[in-house]
């Protein structure tokens, strides 16, 4: 097992940590969802017409059948329909009693005064029968659900306008780096803009997280350590770039072991982005991501996101597809899992675009998608499956 795979079993193991709290139904989007989630009727709640037609009894479809009323969405019938009879009906409205099949208007034909006929004998039966999508008392959404699009809607069909979800944990964000200046300054010789404060608060923005930015931090030993613990005094996580690997001023692993945390890993086992720590005390988690912008994307996708996830008790799995190369491709090195900005085309192809490493940030300009190489992976021919990740 490699080292990215060793990672995600640890991420898998850690208690969720997370209070609850009741959000209204408009402010559940991209929230977690902490309780199972039932029917509290039967969908559809009556047989409901699929089309605009004719409701009638299939066994008459070939007579001429006289007209009783025009049924609407939302009015209930007021006529029986008996033998070579028939009710015009919109889509969405009630079945009436007895009727097993509605004929569309395309498909019907006036043939007297008052009189249709269907014109296709072998219509379908344009009926969404009660309880067809399902019934009353049945699991509709699961708990740790992820809530989206989808979700909203059926919430809102059930009528659950009160929501149990994972409260929000507080956020803190630190950019550590004597050379960096914010991005509304110009840089003077050896200082470069801050750009992955600006990525990552997106990255959690996308998940609906709030993130309170700290701003710039100098490479100071005694400084980070005052500003580290100050800050997590009043946040739970905090994710910091810059300073997690061996240089001579990257302080911040023996930052987090003096002020008492556990150290999970500092690798990760993925190019771009191998130094990486992630390290808890308590309630209080620190991710350290690379200072570079591509590998900090990564770190935060592949990683942060899946571990921020586990602990607020979501059921998350990342999307990845297979989708065939639209180029061969080779490396010498294969110890990695490689993570490689490109291209998901059109015509659903991979295709590849110029990436220079993990400070080549205007790739991910033009990237949709990130491909994986596997770890032992030295050539992937035109046409073999990859997997790719959608951003």
């Amino acid at each position: 097992m490699g080292k990215f795979d060793e990672i995600q079993e640890i991420i898998k193991k850690l208690p969720p940590s997370f209070t609850t709290e009741v959000v209204e139904l408009k402010n559940a989007l991209s929230r977690v969802l902490q309780e199972d989630i039932f029917a509290d009727a039967d969908m559809p709640a009556f047989h409901k017409s699929a089309v605009d037609g004719y409701a009638c009894h299939f066994e008459d479809i070939a007579n001429p059948l006289e007209v009783l009323e025009v049924i609407t969405a939302g009015m209930v019938p007021s006529k029986t329909v008996s033998k070579n009879q028939c009710s015009k009906i919109m889509t969405g409205a009630v079945v009436p009693a007895g009727c097993d099949c509605i004929f569309m208007v395309e498909d019907a034909e006036k043939s007297a005064e008052n009189l249709i006929r269907c014109t296709n004998p072998a219509t379908k039966k344009n009926i969404l029968f009660r309880g067809e999508d399902y019934r009353s008392g049945e699991k509709l959404i699961e708990k740790g659900t992820i809530i989206q699009v989808s979700q909203m809607a059926v919430l809102a069909g059930i009528g659950k306008t009160k929501i149990t979800v994972s409260a929000l944990p507080k956020i803190a964000l630190i950019a550590t780096g004597s050379e960096l200046v914010e991005p509304d300054e110009i840089p003077t010789e050896g200082k470069i803009r801050n750009s992955n404060a600006s990525q990552l608060m997106a990255q959690l923005q996308k998940m609906n997280l709030p993130v309170n930015y700290i701003g710039l931090a100098k490479d100071d030993f005694a400084a980070l350590t005052q500003l580290f613990k100050q800050v997590l005094e009043t946040h739970d996580f905090l994710i910091f770039t810059g300073g997690a690997s061996v240089g001579d001023f990257d302080f911040i692993p023996e930052i987090l072991k003096q002020q008492g945390f556990t150290i999970f890993w500092d690798r990760t086992g993925m190019k771009p982005g191998n130094p990486m720590t992630f390290s808890k005390k308590g309630e209080k988690y620190v991710f350290g991501l690379s200072g570079n912008p591509v590998s900090s994307m990564v770190q935060f996708e592949l990683i942060a996101k899946p571990a921020i996830y586990r602990l607020l008790g979501a059921n998350y799995a990342p999307f990845r597809i297979k989708a065939p190369l639209s180029f061969d491709f080779r490396q010498r090195k294969a110890d990695r899992l490689i993570l490689v900005p490109v291209i998901i085309n059109t015509a659903g192809l991979v295709e590849a675009i110029q990436f220079n490493g993990s400070a080549h940030i205007n790739a991910l300009v033009y990237a949709n998608a990130l491909m994986e190489i596997q770890v032992g992976q030295t050539e992937i021919l035109k046409g073999d499956l990859v997997y790719v990740r959608p951003l």
